[in-house]
């Protein structure tokens, strides 16, 4: 489970965020032999950028067969994140796919407003490839026990099943102006919510 902590600027005015490291190390275990071999592939082929045609180049060249998606199911799976709203982590591309004899890999290709960067490769830990997928899932809980779910990290649902939605950026406090104890209050007691990633 990752934690969520509160970006704020004021009251009424935040979002859910996620450590991005944090966030991959739930999901994958860093491979610093697939990481030295890729990185050292690319440079003796001439590859400066790492995206999914270098990479399955990669994997074909070191397997003599073709990536497919994880565990050998469809087509190799990737996501850029950059510019999109409403995700716990930003600025990350990735692609997650499955290799005869390397098993299942994620491999981070770019950060940094989504420029393109020194490929990072990890073994995925994950059993499902849904939870590569969640970048937008929270739950969270009060100290008086009122439990809530966020999908899409704007929407605030209670786990009664009450289908009324509550924003989060306006249930964002930051007491004394201090930036660093931003939480989200509760909508039904006003302490502050706890929030963690899902999976």
């Amino acid at each position: 489970m990752t934690s969520v902590s509160v970006e704020a600027w004021s009251h009424g005015d935040g979002y859910l965020t996620v450590d991005t490291q944090e966030w991959i190390n739930d999901r994958g275990e860093y491979a610093d032999d697939l990481t030295d071999d890729l990185r050292e592939w690319m440079d003796a082929n001439g590859h400066q950028r790492p995206d999914d045609d270098v990479i399955a180049k990669w994997i074909t060249d070191r397997t003599g067969e073709p990536p497919a998606g994880l565990h050998g199911d469809g087509e190799v799976w990737h996501h850029n994140l950059v510019n999109f709203a409403d995700h716990l982590i930003d600025d990350l591309g990735f692609v997650v796919l499955s290799s005869a004899g390397l098993g299942d890999l994620m491999i981070t290709v770019s950060d940094h407003l989504g420029l393109y960067v020194t490929p990072t490769v990890y073994r995925s830990i994950v059993d499902e490839l849904e939870e590569w997928a969640d970048y937008s899932n929270a739950t969270g809980e009060c100290v008086n026990g009122h439990r809530w779910e966020t999908a899409d990290t704007v929407n605030l649902y209670s786990w009664s099943g009450s289908p009324h939605a509550y924003r989060v950026p306006e249930l964002v406090r930051v007491p004394f102006g201090d930036r660093d104890r931003a939480y989200v209050a509760c909508p039904t007691c006003g302490k502050a919510v706890r929030f963690i990633c899902r999976f």
